[in-house]
């Protein structure tokens, strides 16, 4: 059709038809980035970032320390996770330093949880005598 020809009506019927196109594009994007979030790589790396963030959280409150310097590193190190991971000859590597991090803690929350319990027993006991 020619510019001259075109009616406003026609105009607004393009226009709707380009809208719906647009719609359905933006459609068909969010619905492949639920699928790719939803995939079980994309949801450890999440789940590793959000374990780390709350390890960095937990270490920063119970050692005093401010830590200014390691806001800045956080996404330097979380990169190098990342690319790690994605290459076959790291994976087992990282998959054991995570699972050694996490005995570890688990290991270091026991043991002053335990800690804790000793010294309260003990100054329970000397509130007795």
């Amino acid at each position: 059709m020619d510019d001259l020809n075109e009616t406003p009506i026609e105009l607004r019927k393009q226009l709707l038809i380009t809208q719906g196109a647009m719609y359905r594009s933006g459609l068909a994007v969010s619905k492949q980035k639920v699928v790719n979030g939803l995939q079980a790589e994309s949801l450890a790396r999440s789940m590793l970032r959000q374990l780390g963030l709350a390890a960095l959280s937990a270490w920063r409150t119970r050692s005093g320390i401010t830590a200014t310097g390691m806001p800045a590193l956080l996404p330097v190190v979380l990169s190098g996770i990342s690319k790690a991971w994605r290459q076959q000859s790291w994976k087992p590597i990282v998959r054991g330093v995570l699972i050694a991090g996490t005995v570890a803690s688990v290991v270091a929350l026991f043991v002053r949880y335990k800690a804790k319990s000793v010294a309260r027993q003990e100054a329970e006991d000397e509130d007795d005598f």
